[in-house]
This record gives C-alpha cells, structure tokens and sequence, in this order.
C-alpha cells in the first residue's frame, strides 16, 4: 500500500485531482458536455441590433441574469442559434492580460433570448451531471483554477482553448441535491457579500457629500454655526474683531473667489500656510540607493491612498539617506501627496524616523496654528482640490500637478483651527467606519474562500437530502 493510499480517509477515495468522497465523480469536461467558441464580427456591425455579450460583460461577473444591459451587434438568425446562449451555459474568458483572469467563467441562469457571445468567450453547455447553481462555484474551486491556468499557453496574453478545456478534471457529488446545498451555502456568503460591498459604497458616498457640505461651509456643524461671547472676537490670521455681531446670531456668508463660504473662513493659498517640498530629481540621480534591510519606508505614489498607507510593494532606504535628503524626509503631522497617477488621494503621516518619499510625491508641512494636518489631507481627497487640479493641469491620460501649482492650491479654510479640527474628526470617523467594514469584507472573503476549499472538495460534507 503506499503512502498516498494510506492516508486516504475512510469514505474517501485518491483521484486525479485530489482526495474525494467514494461517492462523488471526477470527469474531464469534454466528456459531459460541449464547447463552442464565439462569434467574431467586422466593427460596423457594432452599437445596433441585438444583444451581444462581450468579454467585459463575464470578466468579474459569476452570473449572467439577462441581457438588458448588454451591447448590441447586427447579428443574422443564423448567428442567433449557432451562437445563443441558454439557461445553465458557462462562458469562459478565452484570453487575458494575467494568468488570474484567464478561463474565468459566467453562468447564464436564463435563456438570453436573441443575443450572442463574443469571440473571445467559449460557450460550455453540459449535461445534467451539473447543476446551474453549482456550475457558478465550481470552477472557481482553486484547484480547479490552478489546473487551468497550468493548461494555458502564454505569448502576449495568457490563453486558454477549446482543446485544453476538454481535458480539464472537474470534481463533483454524483447527487444533485448535495451539489445544491453546497451551491445555497456558497451563494449564502455571496449575498453577505453583496450587502456589505452596497453598505460600504452607501457609506462611501455619504462621506463624499459630507466632505462636499463640511468642507466648503455650506453645512456649519451646531457649535461653530452662531456667534457667542467667546467669538466677539475671532482669530484669524491678521486678528480683528467681529462687529455687530450678539450672542446666538447665526453666523452669515460671504463672497469670495470660490463662491459663497462662510464669513469666518477665508480663502488661502496653500503655500501661505505650509511648506510643500519633494524629493529633487537632481537628488535622486546623485543619492538615492535602495536597500532591502534598510530602517526607512521609501513611500511611492501607489503607497498612498485614500487617508492610508498602503503597505504593498515596499522599499527602503538606510535612515543616514534619509537624513541627507532632508527635504523629502517625512516626520510627524506632514501630508503627502501624489503629483503623478494616484491624484485625489493623500495621508496624514503619524510617526516620525519611518517613512521616506520617492519621486513625484509631494511633502506638505502645514503650520500648526492655522492648518490641521487631518483637515488638508481631506481637502486635497475632494472636489475642491479635484477643481484645482484642473486649473493648472491640461487634460492627459496621466495628469500631473507641479509643487509650484501646488503651493497656489486655493483652499476655504475655518479661522478658528478647532473648527478645523472638529471637521476633520467626524469626516475621521467616517473613514474608520468605512475601513471596519471593508475589514470585514475581507474576512468574509477569506471565509468563503475556506468554505470553497472544504465544500468543493468534499472535505466538508453538508446534510441533504438523498431520497
């Protein structure tokens, strides 16, 4: 007896793909079911006609379930049945830019009347061995995707055929009602998911329109929006007094270059009340050296996003580098912000002697007695700094902002910093509600993943009924 053979459970069997129950099936696809590649077209038969299902439409999508928001294509009745689309019908993508995306399937779950498919799809039509609801899991399995993307070939795009998908191995319970408790349980976590994907954009989309309100003062928040005794008197960055004003009248507006703000805010360049710095090009080529054990964090503009630091694909310099080059150095409280690509986004840095930027990002130092760091870095996320953006820069592919358009960046600020403050603490808070539930999307991801793994393989097996 040899070793794979004695660690085979009781109830189980070894096959081609793993370790099964006795009483499930392996098949090669070909033998329970066809293929058929798509229709190709010339391009004046585009944009009129009928339904036409195109490589987007199945890319990131586990089901098709019509086909009113599809493209259109001026196809013959012919087409129409040689290339339709049924109920329980797989597309696979034929070819993509990464092994990930090759192979990666879409399952019809009805008859899409009149419409065709791509050429760069494949149809599968199998036979009843497969359920449709189990089709939308299995060949998401990551067994079954690691086989296929072994079984592709690679030259500009990665690339997978009609032939190399007949000779795939699908692991399956041979009774189809197993087959759909493992499908009503997968598809239980998709519907989770779901919901929070919908919570966390209905989320994301209340703190746009609070950044919108908050930010430009066309929403006071209630301690800030009257006058009092303490604000007979109001800081501001020539002092002056209010006059006129008694205690509990509402606070007014005024104009200003940017529209109607409030009467207690201002319109201030940037460069009035921060220092804006980046790493020189002449620095770079004389100085900068990569080192993989170095102490320094050597930030890039895809490290910055939305109010984080995202930690993927580090680089480090030496901490004596990074003292040299002082200007680019980052300490506590500095915002940094992209000056190529990621513009839109932009963090708040909170420890000193560990990060570092690279080329085409800019350090911006606020003056702590009339800038709150929080607050810029919201500013620079939304629309009014998107407007500004657009009066320096012409409209490219990659749009770009010089440190010199930067600094006459025109920002409607509070006088008073604690309104500042306050501001950039709710819209905070928001940011840490989003980020708790995308947490937890990402744990229930990695749930469904697991139960993938346990449910597609038989390892965990689940009550139904066998009558």
């Amino acid at each position: 007896m040899s070793v794979i053979e004695q660690v085979v459970p009781e109830g189980y069997k070894q096959t081609d793909v793993g370790i099964i129950p006795i009483d499930w099936k392996v098949s090669k696809l070909g033998n329970i079911g066809k293929f058929k590649n798509g229709i190709n077209k010339d391009a004046d038969s585009f944009g009129h006609g009928l339904p036409f299902i195109n490589l987007m439409d199945v890319f990131g999508k586990p089901h098709i379930s019509g086909n009113e928001n599809l493209g259109l294509i001026n196809s013959t009745e012919i087409e129409r049945k040689e290339y339709n689309v049924k109920k329980s019908d797989v597309l696979f993508i034929r070819s993509s830019v990464k092994p990930t995306g090759v192979g990666l399937t879409s399952v019809a779950l009805q008859d899409l009347r009149d419409s065709v498919y791509s050429g760069f799809l494949i149809r599968y039509r199998s036979n009843d061995d497969l359920t449709t609801d189990f089709k939308r899991h299995c060949f998401y399995d990551s067994g079954f995707r690691n086989r296929l993307i072994a079984a592709s070939t690679v030259s500009a795009n990665t690339n997978i055929n009609q032939d190399a998908l007949k000779e795939l191995q699908v692991a399956y319970p041979s009774n189809t009602e197993e087959q759909t408790a493992i499908a009503n349980a997968l598809s239980d976590v998709d519907a989770l998911l779901t919901e929070l994907e919908k919570l966390i954009a209905k989320k994301q989309a209340i703190k746009t329109a609070t950044m919108q309100q908050l930010l430009t003062g066309k929403t006071r928040l209630p301690q800030f929006a009257f006058y009092s005794k303490e604000s007979a008197e109001v800081a501001t960055y020539t002092e002056g007094a209010v006059e006129g004003k008694s205690q509990g009248q509402p606070k007014g507006t005024k104009p200003s270059e940017l529209g109607e703000i409030p009467e207690d805010w201002d319109v201030i360049l940037l460069n009035d009340i921060s220092v804006i710095s980046r790493l020189a090009g002449a620095e770079y080529t004389s100085f900068w050296k990569e080192e993989p054990t170095g102490e320094i964090i050597a930030l890039r503009g895809f490290n910055i996003g939305q109010n984080k630091i995202i930690n993927r694909e580090l680089t480090r310099i030496s901490n004596s580098l990074s003292m040299k080059l002082k200007r680019s150095r980052l300490t506590k409280g500095d915002v940094i912000y992209p000056c190529v690509g990621s513009i839109g986004n932009a963090a708040v840095i909170h420890d000193d002697k560990k990060y570092h930027i690279q080329q085409n990002i800019a350090r911006i130092t606020p003056s702590k007695s009339k800038l709150n760091s929080e607050f810029l870095c919201f500013y620079l996320m939304s629309e009014l700094a998107t407007k500004e953006v657009e009066r320096f820069t012409a409209t490219t592919s990659q749009p770009s902002v010089l440190v010199s358009s930067l600094r006459q960046y025109r920002l409607p600020i509070p006088k008073c910093i604690e309104e500042q403050t306050a501001i950039a603490t709710i819209l905070s808070d928001m940011d840490n509600e989003i980020q708790t539930l995308e947490q937890r999307l990402t744990k229930t991801r990695q749930i469904k993943q697991g139960m993938m793994q346990q449910l597609l393989t038989g390892r965990t097996r689940l009550p139904f009924n066998k009558e």
